[in-house]
């Protein structure tokens, strides 16, 4: 929370999409983005918002699509000796995922 904090300015949030591709199949993608976009909300009538998500003023927003694929799950900093980034940690929809943290399969 508080590295997101240090790097957004203004308006701006993290934002987390699911992509195919990487070694278990599907891979995260995180950027800095300040437009929230059509599908990034669901819900009945396009009341409710399920993909914005916040807390202590920092905003992460995750499209419908990707949502599905990470459900359930935290992001985190983390600072290693080799990088510093952002990743998802302890994702209930994936079933493994490869060492560096940045893809996974997908549980059936």
């Amino acid at each position: 929370l508080q590295r997101l904090l240090e790097i957004t300015e203004g308006s701006e949030f993290l934002r987390l999409q699911v992509e195919g591709g990487g070694c278990s199949g599907f891979q995260y993608k995180f950027s800095l983005d300040t437009v929230i976009n059509p599908d990034d909300r669901q819900g009945q009538r396009g009341v409710v918002v399920v993909g914005v998500f916040e807390q202590g003023g920092a905003r992460v927003v995750v499209d419908v699509d990707s949502l599905a694929f990470v459900k359930g799950s935290m992001v985190d900093f983390s600072q290693e000796l080799i990088r510093s980034s952002f990743q998802v940690v302890s994702n209930p929809q994936a079933e493994k995922g490869c060492s560096c943290g940045t893809s996974f399969s997908v549980k059936f």
